[in-house]
């Protein structure tokens, strides 16, 4: 069982495997998302608050009294069963669609060079209980903003947009309780310098890894191959986990199948 705490937790891991009596609630705030689950004999039930608007930058934690009070206004969700199980699982998942990222200047990659760019997005929470395949609930900790990405009204897709936490170097990308990081390496072989402006992320398509050396939560990598002006971008997934992650434990599926290669990352590159 999890001791109550009334502090702050700066532990990064806020999700694991949880056992519950039968009328026992568990209670907590997940940056400003406050979060009640509850076990009765014959249903789950989540109760929650979420602000109109949620910051980003609040990453924290805690747990709460089970019966503490939640501002209003107060959502319910029932989940019902022929018996509830003890045991459920609250897990970190990638989000739903893709997540563009927009670099506060543009970068730059010129002809003939290889680089590296380390992004976070925002995770979502679920719930996974035993002989259930899919999750009773699934939604985002903190919500981002819905964006268009195409070269057009008509042509396009539905997408999140998120404030860009990203960097060439690792060690200055902050830790954040409720990202997950994506390397993406960029390998520039055409005659002209890459612009890199909007990036739309697919992380629908990448599994969800967490490194206990770190504390961080990862996805794998995706490589971006330019031969050519004349020719759209090779994007490849790699099944693989990131080198620089260390030893890490495998945390989701994609949500989505990728054969491997992907496209539409870019809405233009030159």
């Amino acid at each position: 069982m999890l001791d109550k705490l009334d502090h702050v937790e700066t532990d990064l891991k806020w999700w694991g495997e949880f056992h519950f009596s039968l009328h026992q609630a568990y209670s907590w705030r997940f940056g400003s998302l406050y979060f009640r689950l509850i076990r009765n004999e014959k249903e789950w039930r989540i109760e929650y608050h979420r602000p109109q608007n949620q910051h980003e930058s609040q990453q924290d934690w805690q747990k709460l009294d089970p019966d503490e009070l939640f501002p209003a206004p107060i959502l319910f969700e029932r989940y019902m069963f022929n018996r509830t199980g003890e045991k459920i699982f609250l897990l970190p998942r990638l989000a739903d669609r893709s997540v563009v990222i927009k670099p506060v200047q543009p970068i730059y990659i010129p002809a003939g060079q290889r680089a590296s760019l380390f992004i976070s997005t925002p995770l979502w929470i679920c719930g996974i209980v035993d002989n259930q395949k899919k999750p009773l609930f699934d939604f985002p900790v903190i919500r981002p903003k819905d964006t268009w990405f195409g070269m057009s009204k008509m042509e396009g897709q539905l997408c999140y947009a998120t404030p860009v936490d990203g960097s060439t170097d690792l060690k200055l990308l902050k830790p954040r309780a409720f990202r997950a990081i994506t390397p993406i390496h960029f390998y520039n072989d055409s005659n002209q310098q890459m612009r890199l402006e909007r990036i739309n992320v697919p992380v629908h398509s990448l599994p969800l890894f967490h490194s206990e050396e770190t504390g961080r939560l990862w996805t794998s990598e995706i490589k971006v191959y330019q031969d050519s002006i004349d020719r759209p971008p090779r994007i490849r997934i790699e099944t693989r986990t990131p080198p620089m992650a260390g030893e890490v434990t495998y945390i989701q599926p994609a949500r989505t199948e990728s054969a491997g290669f992907i496209t539409n990352m870019f809405e233009s590159l030159f």
